[in-house]
């Protein structure tokens, strides 16, 4: 079971949970009385209004991400949709800061980006919720989306998102109808607002340096600096205090100006995720804490006290023997420090196989916390190696970008350190490696196979792309703005050859590992188109290799299509990593 967000009311807190077979939002009362609301598709955010008489729902219907708006009232479990039409996008904010809040403080207004109006772009609207009128209030060149509202409800915030790694903010005047630039700089910046109070706007920026701080920004003033470790800080949280979370290997410190918190287990925000954003309930703070070996639970956190009240037990349903991964580095190939989540079986009776498994993104990161995948293989008997390489957050800016306009180039160099760093052990079988991803972890993987190929001897990609060029041609069109400076120029010949020879499909001939394929046919970010190709090409080619359709759209979001997923995944490799004498199939029973 996955849950994630935490947001706070009087009576309770909703979040959505995976629970029914299916994301929906949920409501635990502080006594512990759950209620689930239907929503039709998987739900992926919720947001209060101030008077917690409607809870915001956003929902993939079609898991084709054209995220739709409804409200839902908490007491009798209707639900009435206001921004439905198929095939546009919607977004109410950013899932990693609790700054992102769509109504305004008087509850007259709600804020959303939309791309109705280009589908290359996000706008962002103004609804007022007595009448049911919608104005835009910022024309997007680029993707928009509201992050706030001024105390006094007079003002907007909006965070231009062009990159991961570069953003702008920007104060919309609803009265007059003017926009003031916030943020003027020059190369990239992230720009990631927490919260605006009367004394400004709290923020993690990157603004003049390499890693994330914490600072106030007062418009017209230079910013002013709160925190400025040398690690990046995922989040800051605004209420009755200002706090900022600090990961420090595989547990979250609360940070204040008068103390701090350590939580036991991880508990911060890298971009992109869903979960894991603290939320102040009164003066206590609403957090979600992970760990390898149990689900996420919340708590609640006095700061003053450092006390904690566990609210839920999601891991009662968890098996008993789950494995708490060490924290590994490794250097790459031109002196890179790369770190890792390595997990060992508890029986290693002589050298194990190893599945090295990569994170999407790529500009995500492989946080320690409950797996289902990694933790079957490893009672399987595998040992798993989790990296993050170059382009995962958490290593500062410049290491984030390292990924952009390089894919299949440095970050390949990288997970051939991987592959030499699990042959190293002398607990592993560095002659029994499969490599697994999903996304541009598929990509990774299929890199891997397609280019390193002696090193594995079985590979696993779940909607991965694996031609580069077909990729940048089929990404959603909100995306098209940014891709030549992340991945690359389709239409300049010199890019355009650069990508192709990076392409795992040009090098398909050259795979020798049995490959197992999955993919969704609605999936809107990476099309299937990539990966029948390969499954034919390989086909043809006589190689071992077998095709799962997927339903719905890029990241499976149906709990039983995905345990049964990972079943397929755990016993392929069972079955090209294990010896034969422990009942293996051979390649030859799957072509």
């Amino acid at each position: 079971m996955t849950v994630w967000g935490a947001w706070p009311a009087k009576e309770g807190f909703a979040y959505v949970s995976d629970e029914s077979g299916r994301p929906q939002p949920w409501f635990q009362t502080w006594a512990g009385e759950r209620r689930m609301f239907p929503v039709d598709g998987a739900v992926t955010r919720l947001a209060w209004r101030p008077d917690e008489t409607r809870l915001l729902v956003v929902a993939d219907v079609t898991g084709g991400q054209d995220y739709r708006l409804a409200e839902l009232d908490p007491s009798t479990g209707e639900l009435e949709w206001i921004a439905a039409e198929p095939g546009v996008r919607r977004e109410i904010g950013v899932p990693y800061s609790s700054g992102s809040q769509p109504y305004s403080p008087d509850g007259r207004l709600l804020a959303y980006a939309t791309s109705a109006r280009d589908a290359t772009c996000l706008d962002v609207y103004v609804r007022d919720l007595t009448t049911g009128a919608s104005r835009m209030v910022l024309e997007g060149d680029d993707r928009y989306v509201p992050i706030c509202f001024s105390p006094d409800s007079r003002h907007l915030l909006v965070l231009k998102f062009h990159q991961n790694t570069d953003q702008d903010l920007f104060a919309c005047d609803l009265a007059t109808g003017r926009t003031q630039h916030l943020t003027p700089h020059e190369g990239p910046a992230k720009y990631q607002p927490g919260g605006w109070t009367e004394d400004g706007i709290y923020l993690c920026t990157t603004e003049g340096r390499d890693f994330l701080g914490v600072a106030l920004l007062v418009p017209g003033r230079p910013l002013q600096w709160i925190a400025t470790p040398d690690a990046d800080v995922e989040n800051v949280i605004v209420g009755p205090q200002v706090v900022w979370a600090l990961p420090q290997d595989q547990r979250t410190v609360l940070c204040t100006q008068q103390t701090t918190v350590e939580l036991p287990g991880f508990a911060s925000q890298p971009f992109g995720y869903d979960g894991f954003v603290p939320r102040f309930a009164g003066d206590r703070l609403l957090v979600q804490v992970g760990a390898s070996d149990r689900a996420t639970e919340y708590l609640l956190v006095d700061l003053a006290s450092g006390e904690s009240q566990q609210l839920t037990d999601f891991s009662r349903e968890l098996p008993d023997d789950l494995v708490v991964p060490e924290t590994v580095w490794f250097t790459g190939a031109d002196g890179l420090e790369i770190s890792g989540l390595l997990y060992r079986p508890r029986s290693t009776a002589g050298p194990v196989p190893a599945v090295l498994t990569v994170h999407g993104g790529p500009e995500w990161a492989a946080l320690p916390v409950h797996d289902p995948l990694i933790q079957r293989l490893v009672r399987a008997g595998f040992a798993v190696l989790a990296p993050n390489v170059r382009g995962s957050t958490g290593r500062g800016l410049a290491y984030q970008r390292l990924i952009y306009r390089d894919w299949g180039g440095g970050d390949l160099a990288d997970f051939e350190a991987a592959a030499w760093f699990l042959r190293s052990l002398d607990w592993v079988d560095g002659d029994r490696l499969g490599v697994h991803g999903m996304s541009y972890g598929g990509f990774a993987a299929l890199s891997c196979l397609t280019r390193l190929p002696d090193y594995w001897g079985a590979g696993v990609v779940i909607c991965g792309p694996a031609d580069l060029e077909m990729d940048v041609r089929a990404l959603p069109p909100t995306w098209s703005r940014r891709v030549v400076e992340w991945i690359g120029d389709v239409d300049d010949p010199e890019d355009l050859a650069r990508l192709r020879a990076a392409s795992p499909l040009t090098h398909a001939a050259d795979i020798k590992a049995p490959l197992l394929l999955a993919h969704a046919v609605a999936d809107t970010t990476v099309a299937i188109n990539g990966t029948e190709q390969l499954y034919r090409t390989l086909t043809e080619l006589g190689k071992t290799v077998r095709f799962i359709r997927l339903s719905r759209g890029h990241l499976p979001d149906d709990r039983d299509e995905r345990d049964e997923l990972d079943a397929a995944v755990v016993q392929w490799f069972r079955d090209f990593l294990k010896p034969h004498s422990n009942g293996a199939r051979t390649a030859t029973e799957y072509r």
